[in-house]
């Protein structure tokens, strides 16, 4: 299972294509949260926040749910 957002095989074969192409056009994207089942379908807020790094490629998000 990939945990990011490029196809496992892609992974595998050490393609980082459309990781590097979100970066590319300076957006980012937040992998590995948790507990997203008790999040609901619909009606939910997901707020998330994060320092931005000086020439990082990476760093902690900090994302909250609110349940409306």
């Amino acid at each position: 299972m990939s945990l990011g957002s490029d196809p496992d095989l892609s992974v595998w074969a050490g393609n980082y294509e459309f990781e590097r192409y979100v970066l590319s056009i300076d957006r980012r994207q937040i992998e590995l949260r948790t507990n997203l089942v008790k999040v609901p379908e619909a009606g939910a807020l997901i707020v998330a926040t994060w320092p931005k790094a000086k020439d990082g490629s990476d760093f902690p998000a900090r994302a909250v749910a609110i349940d409306r």
